[in-house]
């Protein structure tokens, strides 16, 4: 079996047509049957198998420099570059990783979990070439919507100014993570379906068809465009950044991407390679998938294409209960809109958009401009809501601050997949945005305890008119509608005592571990306050005095980057008292991928380790 007999891609240049052909069946073949198991990005790495192979057969990794975009798009770069055996450990602690990992593997030059970087990463790796006199190619491959980010604008501008020698792959599949949204894919689209190159080969053959001399021509250019299906036409969106271009190419027909990529090789400047490919191709619940709910999954049912997993009937995700609260809302309120930057499957906003379509906007990878878009729907009078995931409203900081904070504008930020979020590793881990956002003014910041406060707490956003974050993580709640929507009054605490007798410590903590701490305290009869610090920003500082007050030990439990945070936060007021507090939070640095539980253990801020820490105390208390 070819799969089998893979060491290195260099491996590829010795294979016929029809090897390669057999080899990217297997590679498909295995991926379903190895996602399956493991969940991943399943779609994306359907949709490029007979691309990477093109891809090695022409280039020579780890030499030429082949960056994906993303890099949820390279599992076949993965099993062409030795780490096929490595798959069943796919996103798993201490196992494969789902993005390109420079750690890894030399073969993978750069990484990157967010999108829309390939390119200005290309055109960096290309000027350290130049400059140092190095002799490689730079190919970077952009696809699944990460085009029409501006980033990768930016990138193209500068590219095209620079007109260095680097090579861009456009894998052209149709679709971002939900359906691609936009004018950029609008252009595409009619590059796509252009009448240019039917026209410009039927004047091309009336001019050479009337000589001899042009009848040679025409003869050695039929022969070169049954070769290499080269087909030049006019695109606009890069020609208009003075870039080359060669396209569209059928991603499923090896030689024609292999000539094409050869002759992208040759090319003497910055090129790009149009490629056609079919997102899920070769699974046929993925490749009929039009929402995006086969882009990243977890375990399946190959036969019958059902998810695995328990989920109870009263259990729904996070993201849906502020989903389902939105669509409540937008009833009564007619300015209510929303707004998700390339997010509307994963934010459960699909039935809002169905319902609301005139209310409703994704204007594709572009978290900067959602987010100043937002403020100005608010200026104008309307109510937004902009549903973003933690680690993607890092990229629009500079907007929260500049273009909503600053104005003290009145929109409502969900954060989805707040905290820890397990398999995608360090580059999606939510635990950063209640730092930055502490060194924003006018903002305020709370995470909901569970599924009821959480309607409240939505529904306080829209009444409080000034910038509203409300967090929450990834994973599953029990929920129920609340009978009414109530406000909650701002920078405002609640607690809870567990045991018969009274409080002998108090814990400081928020979102839904508060619920889970309840609960062990009470099963374990522990005579403890729990409180509930749903408001982050700002902090409820008379709970404050009256818990530092009774003279109990105090532990914060926060789950977040212990830099800016809430223990951060409380150290801060409280240091005029000259009191100290214990404190459980994760450690300084990445955090990598694993199940949050195993996250939890690794960082010693599981659950066992908080009531190990209170058992401490209270053995402490007992022989002082």
């Amino acid at each position: 079996m070819l799969l089998t007999q893979l060491k290195d891609p260099a491996q590829l240049k010795d294979l016929s047509v029809e090897e390669l052909e057999d080899l990217a069946r297997q590679i498909r073949l295995f991926l379903i049957q190895s996602i399956s198991r493991t969940g991943g990005h399943l779609s994306s790495n359907l949709g490029i198998v007979e691309l990477t192979l093109a891809l090695h057969t022409v280039f020579n990794s780890p030499k030429d420099k082949i960056i994906f975009d993303v890099g949820h798009q390279s599992y076949t770069h993965k099993i062409l570059t030795g780490r096929m055996n490595q798959f069943k450990t796919l996103r798993q602690f201490h196992g494969l990783s789902g993005y390109q990992k420079r750690a890894e593997s030399e073969h993978d030059g750069w990484e990157a979990g967010h999108s829309s970087t390939s390119l200005s990463a290309g055109l960096g790796m290309a000027i350290a070439r130049d400059l140092q006199g190095g002799d490689f190619e730079v190919v970077s491959v952009i696809g699944d919507g990460a085009l029409g980010s501006g980033m990768a604008l930016e990138a193209l501008n500068d590219l095209g100014a620079q007109h260095r020698k680097m090579i861009i792959i456009f894998n052209d599949n149709k679709m971002s993570i939900s359906p691609n949204i936009g004018g950029i894919e609008r252009s595409i689209t009619k590059v796509r379906t252009s009448k240019v190159y039917r026209e410009t080969k039927k004047d091309l053959y009336d001019t050479l068809i009337a000589s001899n001399t042009g009848k040679e021509i025409l003869n050695f250019l039929r022969d070169y465009r049954d070769r290499i299906k080269e087909k030049v036409i006019d695109a606009p969106l890069f020609t208009s950044f003075d870039l080359d271009y060669i396209g569209p190419v059928d991603g499923s027909n090896i030689p024609e991407l292999i000539d094409a990529f050869q002759t992208a090789k040759e090319h003497d400047g910055p090129i790009v390679v149009h490629v056609l490919t079919n997102k899920g191709k070769g699974y046929s619940f993925a490749e009929q998938d039009e929402t995006g709910v086969w882009h990243g999954v977890g375990p399946f049912d190959i036969r019958t294409g059902k998810f695995l997993g328990e989920k109870k009937p009263d259990q729904v995700s996070w993201s849906e209960v502020a989903a389902r609260t939105l669509y409540r809302l937008a009833a009564q309120d007619q300015k209510l809109c929303v707004i998700t930057p390339a997010m509307a499957t994963g934010s459960a906003l699909l039935p809002f958009a169905h319902k609301y379509p005139d209310r409703f906007f994704d204007p594709g990878i572009a978290e900067e401009h959602a987010v100043t878009m937002a403020g100005a729907m608010a200026a104008g009078g309307l109510h937004p809501f902009v549903s973003i995931y933690s680690s993607f409203l890092q990229r629009a900081y500079d907007q929260v601050l500049h273009d909503v904070a600053r104005m003290d504008l009145p929109v409502v930020f969900g954060i989805d997949r707040a905290g820890l979020v397990g398999s995608d590793g360090e580059t999606h881990q939510g635990i950063y945005d209640i730092s930055f956002l502490n060194t924003i003014p006018n903002v305020v910041l709370c995470q909901p305890a569970d599924a009821t406060e959480a309607q409240n707490l939505i529904y306080t956003g829209f009444q409080y008119r000034h910038p509203f974050f409300i967090r929450y993580p990834r994973g599953k709640t029990h929920f129920q509608p609340n009978a009414n929507l109530e406000p909650i009054e701002i920078g405002t605490w609640t607690s809870t005592e567990t045991g018969t007798g009274t409080p002998e410590q108090i814990v400081i903590a928020y979102g839904e571990d508060v619920k889970k701490i309840e609960q062990r305290a009470a099963r374990e009869n522990l005579n403890l306050k729990v409180v509930n610090a749903r408001f982050l920003i700002p902090l409820d500082t008379a709970m404050l005095d009256m818990i530092f007050d009774s003279g109990l030990p105090v532990t914060i439990y926060e789950t977040d980057s212990p830099f800016g945070g809430l223990s951060t936060s409380i150290a801060r007021y409280l240091e005029t008292r000259h009191q100290d507090f214990d404190l459980l939070t994760l450690k300084d640095g990445f955090i990598p991928q694993g199940s949050i539980s195993e996250l939890r253990k690794d960082q010693q801020i599981s659950l066992d380790d908080l009531f190990e820490r209170l058992d401490a105390h209270a053995s402490r208390s007992e022989t002082s």
